[in-house]
């Protein structure tokens, strides 16, 4: 009996520490308002595309893409499953990126400041793609020309290969300048960041990961439940893109841009 409750105590205490949340954000300085009592033990984690930035062409903005969703759908089930990606990827740098939130820098530089360590997790591709010969660096090189750069605040400065992990397209998912770069949906995000953790030893008290699709807040919360650290979770779920005053393209402009890049994807490897 005193084992059985033992064992119970041990079970509810392991639950109680690493306890988690996921909760709906749609304003950017919301999202900052969590920050306040991060500190040196605190991760910061955001997902990039559709949080911090989107294209500049308005038919790869999300309130178009709401609106002529049908669309969307029909083009990228058009594409075979295995070079979705590369369709996605084709949206990354169709037009350059704006920031969704103008006031994101300044929010950024004043956590840095603070010492709160900080880095982005990303589904964006690795190595070369169409033109571009390595999209880290690429990606890395647009962020900071809208004024947002990891390389200082993250808790790892070495880059780093996960060839522990699956890859895609020949290529494996990777770290550089404060950006995981997860390579597609072959891997979660969930298990990269696991990755991460484990090749750097960095395991901080919390983690705070900010991201527009609630399946990777879901799958970095499951991943760190799986470890024996006690590491609390805060998931906030950006919708903020959703309000981003887009401008207005016809029905006939949006598919034709959407097809064009489809069609594209099925012929690049």
């Amino acid at each position: 009996m005193k084992k059985t409750f033992l064992s119970l105590y041990i079970a509810l205490s392991t639950t109680f520490l690493c306890h988690a949340q996921i909760t709906e954000v749609s304003d950017m300085h919301d999202v900052f308002e969590y920050f306040n009592d991060a500190d040196s033990k605190t991760l910061v984690i955001f997902d990039v595309d559709m949080v911090l930035i989107q294209p500049s062409d308005p038919a790869f903005q999300m309130a178009n893409m709401k609106r002529f969703s049908p669309i969307c759908k029909r083009a990228l089930n058009d594409v075979p499953k295995d070079k979705q990606m590369i369709f996605l990827g084709l949206i990354t740098t169709s037009s350059d990126p704006i920031l969704i939130d103008d006031r994101i820098p300044q929010f950024l530089n004043q956590i840095i400041q603070k010492g709160i360590p900080t880095m982005a997790l990303t589904a964006n591709l690795t190595g070369k793609f169409g033109s571009i010969d390595k999209m880290e660096q690429w990606r890395i090189d647009k962020l900071r020309q809208l004024g947002i750069d990891f390389s200082k605040s993250s808790p790892c400065q070495t880059p780093l290969v996960f060839d522990d992990l699956t890859t895609y397209r020949g290529n494996y998912s990777t770290y550089l300048n404060g950006v995981l770069f997860v390579n597609g949906t072959t891997v979660s995000k969930g298990e990269a960041f696991l990755s991460f953790l484990e090749k750097t030893g960095f395991y901080p008290n919390k983690v705070i990961f900010v991201d527009d699709r609630e399946e990777n807040l879901k799958s970095v919360e499951a991943a760190i439940q799986k470890l024996d650290k006690p590491i609390n979770f805060q998931g906030l779920h950006y919708l903020g893109a959703q309000k981003y005053p887009s401008k207005v393209i016809s029905e006939d402009e949006f598919e034709f841009k959407w097809q064009k890049l489809a069609l594209e994807a099925k012929k690049l490897d």
